[in-house]
């Protein structure tokens, strides 16, 4: 009886340890770098300016990333620093989108040498409670959302990959030109005349 007793935790312990994900770096248009789950495939509908769009319905898990360019602001007059984008143009959405959604602190850190904001946003959407997992990071050349999400049941058991993948986040070189301009201000510009 003991050993049936040892032999049936033993089972019991294997068959509840969820299987640890492989994880494959992705290169999205030689831009940036991030490393995926296995459980994950590609699609196309979860949002139309992300650039990386990965799901798997059946576990209904969901990753995206959406990419902002700093020239293409700098163009429309737009002046963001870090904070100013996640307050602005990230969180917000979350908050005005999802039912009694709550915003947790903004942690600060680093991703790769880049400035991060990361932030969990939990509420109900489509009747469902949801949990995301959102970094926005900022490099030299664009602001970048990284958004994981599933159901907030499920929240512990992915957490890790969650993370893995935000902290896997790597913007490959791109051109001089693409970075964003100085500002003049032309009360500092002097011209000085030769005779």
């Amino acid at each position: 009886m003991k050993n049936y007793l040892v032999f049936s935790f033993i089972i019991l312990a294997f068959v509840s340890c969820k299987q640890e994900a492989k994880f494959t770096e992705v290169n999205i248009n030689q831009r940036y770098t991030v490393q995926l789950p296995d459980y994950l495939q590609a699609c196309a509908d979860l949002h139309e300016n992300a650039s990386l769009q990965y799901q798997n319905a059946e576990l209904d898990i969901y990753a995206m990333v959406i990419e902002e360019k700093k020239s293409t602001m700098e163009n429309y007059d737009l002046d963001y620093d870090l904070e100013l984008y996640y307050n602005s143009i990230a969180s917000q959405a979350f908050v005005d989108n999802i039912k009694n959604g709550k915003v947790s602190p903004a942690g600060r850190q680093e991703i790769n040498g880049n400035k991060a904001i990361v932030s969990e946003i939990t509420g109900n959407f489509d009747g469902k409670d949801v949990y995301y997992r959102m970094g926005i990071i900022e490099t030299p050349y664009s602001f970048y959302q990284v958004l994981l999400w599933t159901q907030a049941a499920k929240k512990e058991e992915y957490l890790p990959d969650f993370t893995k993948v935000l902290e896997s986040f790597k913007e490959l070189p791109h051109p001089k030109e693409e970075l964003p301009q100085p500002k003049v201000n032309p009360d500092s510009v002097q011209i000085q005349l030769a005779y």
